[in-house]
């Protein structure tokens, strides 16, 4: 009979390829380790997930005048609607230079663990009826360390008004097991003087997130910067963050009315580097459902059409609507995502 024996050498080769699939499963589980700080991702659609305001806003014009400024949670402005805002208006205008601030701050949390992250945020400056006033707002994003009394100053920014919402992004170290917190400080002035002209401002702040896991950092206009926290992270992949920012940004759209059913076409973006898995349905409000809620995969890159049937009950509202608003969950890679969007309605 013959009987075979192990060498050594093969001995070796089996420990060292169930070495490299040990390795090879580490990688994979630290690509999903990504964490969002502080949970919740700070987009604000629900409330101000425990953000304050650690400070009174203030607004001052020298020269005979006033205003008034109000900082806190702004349920219709934003990207998509629910932001952090500080609104200055002009009561009384004799041809001075106002300028307001404010700040916010958001809830302590624990990093469950240490090393690179990146902070991200969209904001816009809004203006009524002062425009002529040429208001501009600075504003600077710090990381309080709780735990050591270590401020880090990680973003600054001046923002013009009209431009609508952008993204703005930098890096931070976070150490495990400290306690940490964000804080904002605004402020927004004019660069003219106009005697007489009323009129307000809104400095919005949205999707306020820190992000651990990421090889880039975004800084440029848009979201995620150029070439930054908006695409793929490196080890760390896709995190929850990147991908809600994507997905804010893929556009709008229109929902197509055909008797009972609704025709929604729906993108996944190139950028986000997988396909998607997309979850739509119609809302009369949050959480007021006026659709069923249909489950589609889309190719990374491509776009795909979802049928939604309308329910009984909100049949007859939906025909005096313009608007219809819509949440959609996407899972792509290690990362999920919900955005809200009010998408134009056509009736056929």
């Amino acid at each position: 009979m013959t009987r075979f024996i192990e060498t050594p050498s093969r001995w070796t080769a089996a420990i060292c390829g169930l070495g490299a699939v040990a390795l090879l499963l580490v990688g994979v589980g630290q690509a999903r380790a990504a964490s969002v700080y502080p949970p919740g991702g700070g987009s604000f659609n629900g409330g101000p997930e425990g953000w304050h305001t650690p400070v009174e806003p203030t607004c001052n014009i020298p020269l005979m005048g006033l205003c008034t400024t109000t900082a806190g949670y702004d349920e219709g402005g934003g990207n998509p609607a629910g932001s952090l805002a500080a609104k200055t208006t002009i009561l009384v205008n004799l041809g001075g230079l106002f300028k307001s601030t404010a700040a916010f701050e958001s809830p302590n949390f624990k990093a469950s663990e240490g090393g690179a992250a990146t902070l991200r945020l969209d904001r816009e400056l809004a203006t009524a009826n002062l425009l002529d006033l040429a208001p501009t707002a600075t504003y600077a994003v710090t990381l309080l360390d709780r735990t050591s009394g270590v401020n880090t100053e990680v973003v600054t920014d001046t923002v013009a008004a009209g431009a609508g919402f952008a993204g703005k992004g930098g890096a931070a170290t976070l150490i495990a097991g400290h306690t940490y917190a964000i804080s904002i400080a605004a402020e927004t002035s004019s660069s003219l003087a106009n005697v007489g002209l009323l009129g307000s401002t809104a400095l919005r702040f949205d999707n306020v997130a820190l992000t651990t896991g990421t090889s880039n950092v975004g800084g440029g206009d848009g979201p995620g910067g150029k070439g930054g926290a908006g695409g793929r992270g490196g080890a760390g992949g896709l995190s929850d963050a990147q991908l809600l920012s994507l997905m804010q940004s893929s556009g709008g759209g229109t929902a197509v009315l055909k008797g009972n059913r609704l025709f929604v076409k729906r993108p996944c973006p190139a950028k986000v580097g997988y396909a998607c898995r997309v979850s739509l349905q119609g809302l009369l409000a949050k959480r007021r459902p006026a659709t069923t809620r249909r489950t589609s995969k889309v190719a990374k890159g491509k776009a795909k059409t979802l049928v939604l049937k309308v329910k009984p009950k909100a049949r007859a509202k939906l025909v005096q609507r313009k608007r219809l608003l819509f949440k959609q969950t996407v899972k792509a890679g290690p990362a999920k995502a919900t955005v809200y969007k009010r998408l134009k309605l056509i009736r056929r």
